[in-house]
């Protein structure tokens, strides 16, 4: 059967539903849920608990699983290339100022540029685009969105490889230490006049802590 079908039966399933019948709620959801650890705090510390209502922790439906001693958190964005042209052509310098490093926007001016070579090519709006959606993923993953921090506090690097790399600075890194992150990796990738990133971050335990189990009910 091929997705379409599949989709379809889905569909029809779903409309002969009458409400409240037994296909409202299959027998699985009639037990306590499992329910995993966001990585929003250190493994030792227990998630603020305004971040599940005004019941907190305690009115969870089952306690949030142990980390184990590795937690993750993903972000991901996608953004028009041609949104991040018109602003770059709108405001220039000033929106590369802003947005982006010297050495960011110098990668983006591609291998000419890197090499010396003058006057500099301008800054290509796909790299710009790719940069730009990283560093909102990056914000994700590190629960702050771009709220909490500043676009030039998270830098996206290119090593010789091509392999993008991340550096953080000023409260981009202060974030990163309060949730003890041991890792944060990024990938970039345009298609069809769309860039998208996807930023994960890895928190690991350390060694001799015991997983916590935190509340529920």
């Amino acid at each position: 059967m091929s997705r379409a079908e599949n989709e379809d039966e889905a569909m029809r399933a779903w409309s002969s539903a009458s409400p409240g019948s037994d296909q409202d709620e299959p027998e699985g959801m009639k037990t306590a849920p499992l329910l995993f650890t966001p990585l929003v705090s250190r493994p030792e510390t227990p998630p603020p608990a305004w971040l599940f209502g005004p019941g907190g922790l305690a009115a969870l439906p089952a306690p949030l699983l142990p980390t184990q001693g590795v937690n993750v958190a993903v972000g991901i964005d996608i953004i028009e290339v041609a949104r991040v042209a018109r602003a770059y052509t709108r405001h220039g310098t000033r929106f590369l100022q802003r947005v982006f490093t010297e050495t960011e926007v110098l990668q983006c001016r591609g291998r000419r540029a890197l090499s010396g070579v003058l006057p500099l090519p301008e800054p290509k709006p796909a790299r710009l685009a790719g940069r730009f959606a990283a560093k909102e993923a990056i914000s994700k993953a590190l629960g702050t969105g771009l709220r909490g921090v500043a676009w030039r506090e998270m830098e996206i690097v290119q090593l010789r490889s091509g392999r993008p790399s991340v550096r953080l600075y000023g409260r981009a890194r202060q974030r990163a230490e309060e949730l003890g992150l041991s890792a944060l990796d990024v990938s970039i990738a345009d298609l069809q006049g769309f860039a998208i990133a996807v930023a994960v971050a890895v928190q690991t335990a350390s060694q001799g802590a015991s997983p916590q189990l935190h509340e529920g009910r």
